[in-house]
């Protein structure tokens, strides 16, 4: 039977293989299943999830209740957003994950580092489990 995943990770295409080498070792070594997202998904969502911020600011909306929270609400538990590019690029999410939650971003050279990745994803869970947010990895 297959285990409900304890964290999300949201990858950028160009870091996949490297996290998904990182996730089975993750699995094997801490015995907690990881769903991969595209980073690709999220970001299309990311103009409308914006406009929606803004109508709830200008007190046009009761909630910000925007397309992305809900996408990155569907997995529980930490968020760890890998991304080859710059920090804005593994930036991009936080605002829109749910209150409550870790978030981490990881990007540059060891987002291609399946070793990097796992350790990044040891200090979230330790953060998520701490109910309080990390700084990005710079």
């Amino acid at each position: 039977m297959r285990q409900p995943p304890a964290m999300q990770w949201i990858c950028a295409r160009g870091v996949l293989g490297a996290a998904q080498a990182a996730a089975a070792a993750f699995a094997r070594e801490h015995g907690l299943a990881v769903e991969l997202r595209d980073l690709a998904e999220g970001a299309a969502q990311l103009e409308a999830s914006i406009a929606c911020e803004t109508h709830w600011r200008r007190g046009l909306r009761e909630r910000v209740d925007s397309p992305l929270e809900s996408w990155i609400a569907r997995v529980p538990g930490p968020v760890l957003c890998i991304a080859e590019g710059g920090r804005a690029q593994a930036e991009s999410l936080r605002a829109f994950v749910p209150a409550g939650r870790a978030y981490l971003g990881l990007w540059g050279e060891e987002a291609l580092q399946p070793q990097a990745i796992a350790l990044a994803a040891r200090q979230l869970l330790q953060a998520g489990a701490a109910r309080a947010l990390m700084p990005a990895v710079d």
